[in-house]
């Protein structure tokens, strides 16, 4: 906190104007010297003036200090050659500079100067404390009056600092009434401000200044409005989006409309007095945000857009909604359906550990897949689209699919008449035998794009701006908005024409493939394994937890994906899988294709797309959304269960909030039900349940987590036996280790 408001103010004479204003009657010269220290505009450390405002009974105690810095440099370190300007403001808010009040330099102001230093200040107040609430993706705000935007200005959010309160009140001043006894205000965020300013205003006149406030608490409390005396009471809105709040205190009250302010209006048309447009004035967001329209005419509920609503008198967005989402068999696009006809059966989707991070990432092997004989066309048809007859060139990335790859891209080009292109090593980027013209850089499989980027920083010196085109076999990334900044990068090229990036098959998956539900139950194990109390501490046991950390530290392919079911067979497909087009051998089938599946659809269900507004897995402030229970009932093959437990963000499988306790007894049932059955397929995944509850992937209410913690354990063998304490308790033999019954093998 400051004694003095500061922020800049441009004019074409005087380009970077430092303005420090106060409504304090002392000069607090520690606070002074602080902002002009510090103040750097576009790397100039001095502002090209400096202009100082000050109520009028603080004038001469600022004008004596001011003089004497400027006589001694080490307390006022500016050039000689800056205007430094005293102006003072009335009890009427009119600000005014005499001659003598140049104490450097030469500046000559007009009062609209004055009235353009004043909204400059307003507009760095309400955009440097983000006045303005933008309104999430896929979401938009709905008014008081039910009327529609994309952005709400929240007149609260500037009425922090006593400075900046402060600076408002000046501003307020010229709105002021002589003899105003009373201000109805609609909400009671703004009356520090209202006080602020009649002190401000009595301290002027020497006069003490009563002033009673009350709150009508906006459109709810219109009818509470009982003007006594006009001339004496004052009404003061703090926003105003669609004009219609004056026009109905207005109607109400029959006050002429200098009695009725606005402090800030973003209405097209707006009514009474305004002090502020903010419509006119703040820059950087497009005008239908802050555009209100009828729902019936709403464009943002056209596309889907999700609403947030305002409550109390200060208009604060409402708690969170917690939504369900059912996935429905239009979930899987024609282009997922199609990859996944050529890709499974093939052994080609794998899970590896991340060196440095924690968690595990999909890859693709592409040996039986896009790179076999059968796939040659769709390569061929990429590289007569997008390879420009000038390449000269094939880089490939560090990985012998992507060699692969590139061989087969320049035996294609060779087959369209053209020479074929020099294949570079990725060691040596920057040898060539041949004249560049042109290079294809070749990845297999796309993640995070890394290795595009490093070959760009490889090839900007040897190719400069030459034709660049960026050939993948697999983009197996998200819709996130970094794939956006990734294209963007590799398509660069300066004033050049634009480089190309093409992909011959895409899988939309989580930025950088990163799924962390194995890398916790690694964690889960390890603790097991050291925790196992005696009674469950036999040899089937613990070589089952043995090998399973096994398969977990190193890359997890075909059906080592999930747990087994309690017989030790790994969960299979049954027929007709309701995400894949034609029939399948399931034999062939394995973990990683159903995984892999089911991992692209939550992924296309999280992002935003051109055909819909919000989509059905988004999350906000203001909306969460969860996987629905049905998700698990609909889908009874354990192979899909456990997909969706992986896939699944853990936060859209937290079912504790109290919106979402019937899902969480449905599931809560449903294991309970797996438990009782765990031996027939209907409870083929109950460990992949447990595990998932164990390492809190998946969170349930307290109550249903009791229930089935409260299971027979003499009822389950003895690995679930074991397993199941952990559901409820972190640490559930840190003092019953030798307490627990007997259960079967």
């Amino acid at each position: 906190m400051s004694a003095f408001y500061h922020f800049h103010w441009a004019r074409e004479e005087h380009a970077d104007c430092l303005v420090l204003m106060t409504t304090l009657a002392g000069f607090v010269q520690q606070d002074f010297m602080e902002i002009v220290d510090r103040d750097l505009i576009s790397g100039n450390p001095y502002p090209e003036a400096l202009i100082v405002i000050v109520p009028a009974d603080a004038a001469s105690e600022m004008k004596n200090a001011l003089t004497t810095m400027i006589g001694t440099q080490a307390l006022l370190r500016l050039p000689d050659d800056t205007a430094i300007v005293l102006a003072t403001f009335d009890d009427r808010g009119q600000i005014a500079v005499g001659a003598s009040d140049i104490l450097q330099g030469n500046l000559k102001l007009e009062s609209e100067d004055f009235s353009s230093i004043v909204r400059a200040g307003t507009l760095h107040l309400v955009t440097s404390r983000e006045a303005v609430l933008e309104a999430p993706p896929g979401h938009h705000f709905v008014h008081p009056r039910r009327k529609h935007s994309r952005a709400f200005l929240r007149t609260a959010n500037a009425l922090i600092q006593g400075e900046e309160i402060g600076f408002l009140a000046l501003v307020l001043l010229p709105y002021l009434g002589e003899v105003d006894e009373k201000v109805w205000v609609d909400s009671s965020s703004i009356a520090a401000l209202v006080y602020a300013a009649y002190a401000l205003k009595g301290r002027l006149i020497n006069k003490i200044s009563c002033i009673q406030i009350q709150s009508f608490l906006s459109y709810e409390g219109v009818d509470r409005l009982q003007i006594q005396d006009p001339s004496k009471e004052l009404v003061l809105i703090s926003a105003s989006a669609s004009g219609s709040l004056p026009e109905i205190v207005a109607a109400k009250t029959r006050l002429p409309e200098s009695r009725i302010v606005t402090l800030f209006s973003t209405s097209k048309k707006p009514s009474g007095t305004v002090v502020f447009d903010a419509r006119e004035t703040i820059r950087g967001l497009e005008p239908l945000m802050l555009e209100t329209f009828e729902a019936t005419q709403c464009p943002w509920c056209r596309d889907g857009s999700r609403l947030i609503t305002f409550v109390g008198d200060q208009f604060l967005a409402d708690a969170a909604v917690v939504l369900p989402y059912t996935i429905v068999e239009a979930a899987a696009s024609p282009a997922l359906r199609a990859i996944m006809q050529k890709y499974r059966g093939n052994n080609a989707f794998g899970l590896r550990r991340h060196p440095e991070q924690a968690g595990h990432g999909l890859f693709v092997d592409l040996q039986h897949t896009l790179l076999a004989n059968g796939n040659r066309a769709a390569i061929s048809k990429m590289v007569q689209r997008n390879i420009p007859a000038s390449t000269s060139h094939i880089l490939p990335t560090e990985s012998q699919d992507s060699e692969r790859l590139a061989e087969i891209v320049a035996d294609e080009i060779s087959a369209l008449g053209l020479p074929r292109p020099e294949i570079l090593s990725s060691k040596s980027a920057g040898t060539a035998t041949r004249e560049r013209k042109g290079v294809v850089i070749v990845a297999a499989t796309l993640g995070s794009g890394q290795s595009f980027q490093d070959a760009s920083r490889d090839l900007r010196t040897p190719f400069r701006n030459l034709p660049r085109t960026y050939f993948a076999g697999v983009n197996k990334h998200s819709l996130a908005e970094y794939q956006g900044t990734l294209l963007k990068d590799l398509e660069h090229n300066n004033r050049e024409h634009k480089h190309i990036f093409c992909v011959v098959d895409a899988l939309t998956l989580p930025h950088e493939n990163q799924f962390s539900s194995w890398d916790k139950e690694l964690k889960f194990w390890r603790k097991v394994k050291a925790d196992l109390p005696k009674i469950y501490d036999t040899k089937k046991v613990t070589s089952v937890i043995e090998r399973r950390i096994r398969i977990l530290l190193r890359n997890l392919m075909e059906d080592d994906f999930f747990l087994t079911n309690t017989a030790g067979h790994p969960l299979k497909l049954r027929p007709s899988f309701a995400f894949w087009d034609g029939t399948y051998q399931t034999d062939v089938i394995k973990q990683g294709d159903v995984f892999a599946t089911i991992a692209s659809i939550l992924e296309s269900r999280r992002k935003p797309s051109k055909a819909k507004g919000s989509p059905e897995l988004a999350q906000s402030p203001f909306h969460l959304t969860v996987l629905s229970s049905e998700n698990f009932t609909r889908f009874n093959d354990g192979i899909i269960q456990a997909s969706l437990l992986r896939a699944a963000f853990p936060h859209e499988l937290n079912y504790a909030h109290t919106t979402t306790a019937n899902h969480s007894a449905k599931i809560g049932h449903l294991v309970l039900k797996m438990m009782e059955r765990h031996a027939e397929n209907q409870g083929e995944a109950v460990l992949e349940f447990l595990v998932a509850l164990a390492t809190r992937q998946m969170t349930l209410a307290t109550i249903d987590l009791e229930r089935i913690v409260s299971f027979p354990k003499n009822k389950l063998p003895k690995l679930l036996a074991a397993v199941l304490p952990y559901v409820f308790n972190d640490e559930p033999y840190a003092e019953t280790a030798d307490s627990e019954t007997e259960v079967p093998a």
